[in-house]
């Protein structure tokens, strides 16, 4: 009896001494357990993934938008909503004049390009200057009219060539002498051209297109010689003539008017166009 006690005494001192040793005494089996726990969830929480919360994007909102989503009761609100009525209440859109002038406007510029070279030319006709040429050689049918005056010891002479031209092309010439002297002490000399005067008118009465003009008083003899180059017979204007008094046109039917005046001009005359 007593030997088993001593066995079982053995028995049990093995077992102790087999049992490994621990820092924390542990008298019963769930208490372990539940001290565990902890630590079993303390590292699960650690070990969880963490989800970062999706952003939040906040899209831009107009000032529209803005305003009405602001509580009635917000001044600021209120101070932005009436500046808003006094914008729309102050505006006031272009009279219809305003836009009937922008439409001409346009229109005129749009005419403008369109007819651009006929602008150009125009504008050069007109401000042409070289050789004496001014605004009036825009005139291209009419009369060049070219005067010249000289004196004399006792008269007065006023000479004027006129020349008729269409499309400036030369049709007709005329040459006028204007001859002034004292009635009395002149009166001889002037005598003597207007018998001139009516010998070449004589002379020239058979010629077709030729037709002279003698006025003479008060010491005033005026003499004319019209010349039609579109029917005139040129060979009949022979020497008799210009012994006569009489005064050769010096230009052809047809001529361009643009070289007469050119001409007349250099020779000392004063020249102008009409219509």
């Amino acid at each position: 009896m007593n030997n088993e006690v001593n066995n079982n005494v053995n028995t049990n001192v093995e077992n102790t001494n087999n049992v490994p040793t621990s820092t924390i005494p542990v008298t019963n089996p769930q208490e372990k357990f539940v001290m565990q726990q902890p630590q079993i969830i303390q590292s699960n929480t650690v070990q969880m993934p963490q989800v970062n919360p999706t952003p939040v994007v906040q899209t831009p909102q107009t000032t529209e938008s803005v305003l009405t989503q602001v509580p009635n009761n917000d001044p600021n609100a209120m101070i932005n909503e009436n500046l808003k009525k006094v914008e729309i209440k102050n505006y006031t859109p272009p009279s219809k004049f305003k836009i009937f002038l922008l439409i001409v406007f346009f229109i005129l510029l749009v005419l403008f390009v369109l007819f651009l070279p006929e602008v150009t030319e125009l504008v050069e006709k007109y401000t042409k200057k070289d050789e004496g040429y001014q605004k009036e050689d825009v005139i291209t049918t009419g009369t060049l009219l070219c005067t010249m005056n000289t004196n004399t010891t006792n008269l007065d002479k006023e000479y004027e060539f006129s020349f008729n031209f269409k499309d400036s092309k030369l049709t007709k010439t005329k040459f006028i002498t204007t001859t002034r002297g004292d009635v009395t002490a002149d009166s001889q000399e002037l005598d003597g051209l207007a018998d001139s005067c009516k010998k070449l008118k004589t002379e020239t009465k058979e010629i077709e297109g030729v037709e002279i003009r003698c006025d003479y008083e008060d010491g005033r003899l005026i003499e004319t010689q019209s010349i039609y180059l579109e029917t005139v017979d040129l060979e009949k204007l022979d020497a008799a003539y210009t012994e006569a008094g009489g005064m050769l046109p010096g230009y052809e039917y047809l001529q361009d008017i643009d070289g007469i005046e050119k001409n007349m001009k250099v020779a000392g005359y004063s020249c102008q166009r009409e219509k």
